[in-house]
């Protein structure tokens, strides 16, 4: 009996979380937006069915939906950030590269690419010219999150959920220009959102400093920054908003480089999902 049970279940592999899956395959694999009849079609799912299962991805964060009479389907900003934190971190690295190196020679100072995982900020990609500063920004270096300028420049965009998570570990006062309150911290956020960059001046290190501009992603959101980082006497001997313009006239470029790698993973989807199913 057990294995008469066994080989059903074996021959009959449209399982719910099955169906899920070939939801978010087809959602995926399309270009386009697609709607319940597209998918129900493509699926091979009941209307009633694909609109139930497309409800529930949305309730979680999977998928998104556009407002209006008719909802249009695309991967949504939690499924999207899952794939960039699975993404190829040497790729994206050499990709970025490049574009790092031309900024960091332009600035005659430290450039650097900082990404969120999890409720953390770490450094992921740089550029030193010569005699630019290399400490608190190596890759893999956790970026305090009240004192950071590529931190602030992330976390002033998140939810206050995943902002309660990066402010709940110990927040040490590094100089006398540290921040710890809450408050001051969230204040801080506030400018970050309100200007559109962020700054730490004196904040991790007397006499270092850094500026970090977000970069946002369609359907992800804000989940890395740009950031330029030195003396602070070498710092301002440009003005900050001339060094805030040439940071954002980078991140066009690095925008097409790290949705490259959304979109790869996006693509590869389908074969994590087969990967998934079958143990």
């Amino acid at each position: 009996m057990r294995v008469l049970e066994r080989l059903t279940l074996e021959a009959k592999p449209d399982l719910p979380l099955e169906r899920y899956f070939k939801v978010l395959e087809a959602i995926a694999a399309c270009r386009e937006k697609l709607g319940v009849s597209d998918i129900s079609h493509q699926c091979d799912l009941p209307l009633a069915t694909s609109h139930r299962l497309l409800q529930n991805l949305e309730s979680a964060g999977l998928v998104t939906s556009g407002g209006g009479y008719r909802k249009d389907y695309q991967l949504g900003e939690r499924l999207l950030r899952l794939l960039h934190a699975g993404s190829d971190a040497a790729w994206l690295t050499i990709s970025a590269q490049p574009i790092l190196d031309k900024l960091a020679k332009s600035f005659g100072d430290t450039c650097f690419l900082a990404k969120l995982t999890g409720h953390e900020v770490v450094s992921i990609a740089w550029a030193v010219p010569g005699d630019g500063l290399r400490a608190n920004v190596i890759p893999g270096y956790k970026m305090p999150p009240h004192v950071a300028a590529s931190a602030k420049a992330i976390l002033a965009f998140q939810t206050t959920e995943l902002i309660d998570r990066a402010l709940s570990g110990a927040l040490p006062k590094l100089t006398q220009e540290t921040r710890t309150a809450r408050r001051e911290i969230e204040k801080e956020y506030a400018s970050v959102r309100e200007n559109g960059f962020a700054t730490c001046w004196n904040e991790m290190e007397l006499g270092m400093g850094a500026i970090a501009v977000p970069i946002q992603l369609s359907g992800a959101g804000i989940i890395y920054s740009l950031g330029t980082a030195g003396l602070i006497d070498r710092l301002t001997r440009r003005p900050l908003n001339r060094s805030v313009k040439a940071l954002r006239a980078a991140v066009g470029p690095l925008s097409k480089v790290l949705s490259g790698a959304q979109a790869g993973a996006a693509n590869g989807s389908s074969k994590a999902a087969q990967i998934l199913r079958n143990g």
